[in-house]
């Protein structure tokens, strides 16, 4: 179903197409919501929103106030559902994102994408995944069989709003860590082994791309220090990566209007930036001494 595409002032109109089908997950259909910038071209950037929940609950529909303000802002804005864990166990919710991922990549042309501008934007539990994927282009663990497999897994930049970076065996935090039983997104009995599988630090190096970490400096669910330790690895790899911290703000505070559209313009900003305009946002060095 397409709405008709809405005015805003002094940015983008928004056309939304709903219930379409990007994959499979097991054996059902799997759909995403899709916000379209009006008129503005064929080689637009994507975000794929990919929600939060503790992989347990969560719809994509808590994405769409999000969608439209990248939409406005001349994104394409993808937001998928995935398999929850009463529905699959892990990595299915891995596999569905990445679905979605090749599924906008061999649909660019479509819907007027330019196939190595296609970011993914996560949330808590969400940009875990969104994470996961960006450091795991390819890797027949977590590919799954989820549909368009002939398109390339890799991501070109990834926005990762209070992350968890790594998953820990039991139900102990130490140092930032997400215990595997919050969300019981693995299980509460999974070893070493498979929750260092599961945590996006272990995927850091020079290949991981572009990176905006942000975080509320008041979260009591996923310390800010995750996003502070993402920063400094991906530093430390060489890695183009910048830091977000919101003064005294709590977990999920983008779900607050005013924190919403601040938090999308970061991200729409940082998108133009590493993808779009690379050399806008660059100093020569003539113009760096001149300051």
């Amino acid at each position: 179903m397409v709405e008709g595409a809405e005015a805003v002032a002094g940015r983008f109109e928004v056309g939304v197409e709903t219930d379409v089908e990007f994959g499979r997950g097991g054996s059902r259909a799997l759909v995403c919501d899709v916000f379209r910038p009006v008129e503005v071209g064929l080689d637009a950037p994507a975000a794929i929103l990919v929600h939060g929940g503790g992989w347990r609950r969560g719809s994509r529909a808590g994405m769409h106030r999000h969608a439209r303000r990248l939409a406005e802002r001349g994104i394409v804005a993808v937001t998928p559902e995935y398999r929850l864990t009463d529905e699959a166990p892990w990595p299915a919710h891995l596999e569905d994102v990445k679905a979605c991922l090749r599924w906008v990549r061999a649909q660019a042309s479509r819907l007027g994408v330019h196939p190595e501008r296609i970011a993914l934007v996560g949330f808590s539990a969400g940009a875990h995944l969104a994470l996961m994927a960006a450091g795991t282009p390819g890797d027949p663990r977590f590919s799954g069989s989820g549909g368009s497999g002939e398109a390339s897994e890799v991501v070109n930049a990834v926005a990762a709003f209070f992350p968890p970076i790594r998953i820990q065996p039991g139900a102990e935090r130490d140092n930032g860590a997400l215990p595997a039983s919050a969300g019981d997104s693995l299980g509460p009995d999974i070893d070493a082994a498979a929750a260092r599988e599961a945590s996006p630090i272990e995927y850091v190096g020079p290949r991981f791309p572009p990176t905006l970490a942000l975080h509320g400096t008041a979260d009591e669910v996923v310390s800010p220090r995750t996003s502070q330790q993402l920063f400094e690895a991906l530093q430390a790899a060489s890695v183009e990566v910048d830091l977000r911290l919101y003064a005294g703000q709590r977990h999920e505070f983008v779900h607050i209007e005013a924190m919403s559209e601040l938090a999308m313009a970061d991200v729409a900003l940082f998108l133009r930036r590493v993808l779009v305009e690379p050399e806008r946002f660059a100093f020569t060095q003539a113009e760096v001494f001149a300051l």
